[in-house]
């Protein structure tokens, strides 16, 4: 996506200057299985990480992913309900938001997170941390730069959430180069990689033979999914952490991991997305629309050969239902 140079805070959100500076760790991932939370497993909340904004990527432009969850949640039990909301504005609804979060009233949490400096206050991290402790699967997805730069105010069990998800302003020694270079939208700063064109797939390899991914693709050992002109940086980080999807830059070559797992007894699991771009309505269905400043051509791929979806439908429904196993 194009970003803003600067966007607008909303009043009530998180002061940036809360934003907690991360080093870089480097350690091996290795396989860990986590037990999901039961007592909300038919539970689920879609949930994006600013207030309304129908000019920026607001939950309302995931509609098609929230249809993909209710699908296939029904599917597995038909008593699964999902919540789909944007951060809310009014106190109440905030406070209600941050106590259901923390009692585990949710067996999984898709956080999509577009924010810059504009995210959630630091109590609604609190929670999420408290929700994963208790849990619940959570799913995050960002973009790049410093898109989603709120999650720097996860801790506990969260706390490798900040090294994983790469961001410019922490990453220390940061390459200098840019792989999407456009003079039109400055504001698209390293880290960034692209993988194709809004509209059109790239071709995952699977990195792990793991139960989330037991379902057929279309091409074996593979996964196509949604591509995108810049997408964010993530790393594993820790031992708990394993690769489950890479791809690779269409302009420099190099890899590009798209999907992390994070698991580790007694707690949630946490999948780690390469960009939100994998589940906007605009990259599903271009002719849905994107906010204002994005300004990259997009590809008309997916919309004359749409069953190239087939595998983002059941990989969503694949990390719905190992949340509710």
């Amino acid at each position: 996506m194009g970003t803003r140079a600067k966007r607008v805070a909303v009043s009530g959100l998180r002061d940036p200057s809360r934003t907690r500076q991360t080093g870089r760790t480097t350690k091996r991932a290795v396989i860990c299985m986590t037990p999901a939370n039961r007592g909300a497993s038919t539970r689920a909340l879609l949930q994006a990480t600013i207030a309304t904004d129908p000019n920026d990527w607001c939950i309302a432009r995931f509609s098609l992913l929230a249809k993909q969850i209710r699908q296939a949640g029904s599917g597995f039990d038909p008593g699964f309900s999902l919540t789909v909301q944007d951060y809310p504005a009014a106190g109440p609804a905030r406070e209600q938001l941050h106590s259901d979060l923390a009692a585990g009233h949710y067996g999984q949490v898709w956080l999509m997170a577009p924010d810059l400096d504009n995210g959630p206050e630091p109590t609604f991290f609190t929670a999420l941390e408290a929700a994963v402790a208790l849990g619940t699967q959570l799913v995050i997805a960002r973009d790049h730069t410093d898109l989603g730069s709120s999650l720097l105010d996860l801790g506990g069990c969260l706390e490798p959430v900040t090294h994983t998800q790469t961001f410019n302003r922490t990453w220390p020694g940061l390459a200098s180069d840019n792989e999407y270079v456009n003079p039109s939208c400055p504001a698209v700063d390293t880290p960034c990689v692209v993988t194709g064109q809004n509209g059109g797939v790239q071709i995952c390899r699977q990195r792990s033979d793991h139960a989330l991914l037991a379902f057929d693709t279309l091409i074996p050992g593979h996964l196509v999914l949604p591509a995108h002109p810049h997408e964010g940086v993530i790393r594993p980080t820790s031992e708990s952490q394993q690769v489950l999807l890479s791809s690779h830059s269409i302009t420099s070559g190099r890899e590009q991991i798209t999907v992390i797992l994070d698991e580790s007894p007694g707690r949630g699991a946490v999948l780690h997305h390469s960009t939100f771009h994998h589940f906007a309505d605009f990259n599903l269905e271009v002719e849905r629309g994107a906010p204002d400043f994005v300004i990259d051509p997009p590809s008309a791929q997916i919309a004359q050969s749409p069953q190239l979806l087939a595998d983002q439908r059941a990989y969503v429904a694949a990390v719905v239902r190992y949340g509710m196993k």
